[in-house]
């Protein structure tokens, strides 16, 4: 596979924000049919710009929606499938009218030789929204003062590379973690957790039946890896979720409070129960709300071209959804994006598993399966791109001069295998033909989880923190999807739309 270069769409909700509209969000909001009307209006509009502004791949309005929000809004089941089926229709409804837009304007953006500076283009953007009523009456950004506050680095691009800019449109069904919905901020931190934990003393009678309800739900997982490479007919599946042990019931002399007792299976444990640990979500839960994910996704195929997981930091999350798509293989063949938040530029969430450790994982187990599309980063400090990315330029590279041997991951769960599955990676053509995708924060430098509260540290919207300023570097450690996540406006892709389209050969 030839890779090509993807521009990818922006923040939503922080565009509702930056218009001065309220969100419309299904979940929490009623309206009036007017109401409702006025914001798929808005909605469809914001997708449309995006399109506008040369976005390939544009995504649902479905982040939050899963089978917590819906209990929590006293939403059925139902009706959830309803929220969805409708988001996903505006997003298709924006994408078909881009495309009648384009046949009627063949000359939507002249060449690019046309242009004299990115100026000129976004101007030109700006314009293009207008004449055809896409642009918000609020939306008056003055394009002079925007540049002076972008402060580009790379207005001439110093080379230029052998790789073509996708000319197609895209949809990707938007997943965010499971605790997305839980509006506490956790999904960035790994920590699966629904409400504040107790600090006193429970009873002792309440921890033996929260532990009885706990060991009943819990599942390890399970690597396969030798028989994964034996021959079609032999093939297990490369992640099992065991269930961690089974209740036994049987007369205790000994125990007058209850009769219970636990037999654990013997496994070959890979996650442990540490950061990412489902403090209150049962896997039971997780594995629900993957199929209902899926499902979803499943009845709407003919209108989209993606499965997304985005801002993903519980790895336990990422492989039971990564295990759960056999079940709809048929539906499921390079059409998977995963993307990941790292708060650290080595390191996926808050938790110490590497960015690089996992992603290799995932494709080794995928060069069988063929799921994946892209691998990604969403919603990072676009300082840690670079590094994040890195390792993969180093340790994966088809030349044999690389050596892996000098690798050696910090954690010591995946050290004793992670050698074996580099070499097998540098084998396999097909880690070359999986796409890199980055669309970072504008403000967050980084979260910190302590005593079960997560916060944020921004800084100002700095103006050299842009994408179009590190596209050229990102391009040389194999990223090809660029974008932005929150408070990336349409104009921002514009910008970077226009960086890519002048940089390929």
């Amino acid at each position: 596979m030839n890779k090509r270069l993807y521009t990818l769409d922006g923040g939503k909700i922080s565009e509702f924000e930056r218009l001065g509209l309220s969100h419309f969000d299904f979940l929490s909001c009623k309206y009036n049919e007017e109401e409702k009307a006025k914001g798929i209006e808005n909605l469809k509009n914001i997708h449309l710009s995006y399109l506008l502004s040369g976005s390939n791949i544009i995504t649902t309005n479905t982040y939050q929606v899963n089978l917590h929000s819906l209990r929590e809004n006293n939403i059925s089941i139902e009706n959830g499938k309803e929220i969805i089926d409708t988001y996903i229709d505006i997003a298709y409804e924006s994408c078909e009218k881009y495309k009648q837009i384009k046949k009627r304007n063949t000359c939507l953006y002249s060449d690019l030789e046309t242009y004299k500076s990115p100026y000129d283009y976004v101007n030109h953007f700006q314009n293009v929204r207008q004449n055809l009523n896409v642009s918000h009456v609020n939306d008056k950004i003055n394009v002079q003062e925007y540049f002076n506050y972008v402060d580009l680095q790379n207005d001439i691009f110093r080379k230029k590379i052998k790789m073509k800019k996708s000319s197609e449109n895209f949809i990707a069904f938007s997943n965010g973690s499971y605790n997305s919905s839980f509006r506490n901020f956790t999904e960035y931190s790994g920590v699966f957790q629904k409400g504040g934990i107790s600090q006193g003393v429970k009873k002792k009678k309440n921890e033996t039946s929260t532990l009885q309800n706990r060991l009943g739900k819990q599942f390890d997982i399970k690597l396969n890896l030798t028989q994964f490479k034996k021959t079609f007919k032999e093939v297990r599946s490369p992640i099992e979720m065991v269930p961690k042990c089974k209740k036994v019931y049987e007369k205790c002399e000994t125990n007058e409070d209850n009769n219970f007792r636990c037999d654990f299976f013997p496994t070959q444990k890979l996650f442990n129960y540490g950061i990412e640990y489902y403090i209150d979500v049962t896997d039971e839960e997780i594995l629900a709300n993957c199929k209902f994910k899926l499902e979803s996704f499943c009845r709407n195929k003919n209108k989209l071209n993606f499965f997304s997981l985005l801002t993903c930091t519980n790895i336990r999350e990422v492989f039971t959804f990564y295990n759960t798509i056999k079940y709809y293989a048929t539906n499921f063949n390079n059409n998977v994006i995963i993307n990941f938040f790292c708060n650290h530029p080595k390191n996926i969430g808050c938790s110490n598993y590497s960015f690089f450790d996992i992603v290799s994982l995932l494709l080794y187990l995928d060069s069988y399966n063929k799921y994946i599309y892209a691998i990604g980063l969403n919603c990072v400090n676009i300082n840690y791109v670079y590094n994040l990315f890195l390792p993969f330029k180093k340790y994966t590279s088809k030349y044999n001069n690389i050596n892996i041997e000098l690798y050696k991951s910090e954690n010591q769960q995946i050290n004793p295998f992670i050698k074996n599955i580099l070499n097998d990676i540098k084998k396999n053509r097909y880690i070359y033909d999986v796409n890199f995708f980055c669309s970072p924060n504008k403000t967050l430098d980084k979260v910190s989880f302590d005593n079960n509260t997560v916060d944020f540290q921004t800084h100002s919207k700095n103006k050299k923190m842009h994408v179009y300023n590190h596209i050229e570097k990102w391009i040389d450690v194999g990223i090809n999807g660029f974008g932005g996540c929150c408070y990336y406006t349409p104009y921002d892709i514009s910008l970077i739309n226009y960086g890519l389209s002048k940089i390929v050969t």
